[in-house]
């Protein structure tokens, strides 16, 4: 899945993106990116442009239950990503 904070919710690169890959999009609140006690890397830029103190770790690592991040935040031609990954523990 895609994730975003609701301040990202309506751009357009966005909902392109998840629509051309046919994979939902999910929008984390604001107040829970600012809430959570989850290891993510601040950024001082985002702080400024948003009030946030980072979208893309903190989305990443908030869509789902129990994840890490697999790729930390890396920006290309503007737009900044990051890559976490869903931890199942699987009992036998």
């Amino acid at each position: 899945m895609i994730a975003t904070s609701d301040i990202k919710a309506n751009e357009d690169g966005l909902l392109s993106a998840a629509e051309l890959l046919d994979i939902p999009l999910r929008i984390i609140s604001s107040e829970e990116i600012k809430q959570t006690i989850l290891p993510f890397t601040r950024s001082s830029f985002v702080e400024k442009k948003v009030g946030l103190p980072a979208v893309a770790e903190p989305a990443a690592l908030l869509a789902g239950r129990r994840t890490r991040l697999r790729l930390p935040k890396t920006a290309y031609q503007g737009i900044t990503v990051a890559i976490a990954e869903e931890n199942y523990m699987l009992s036998v």
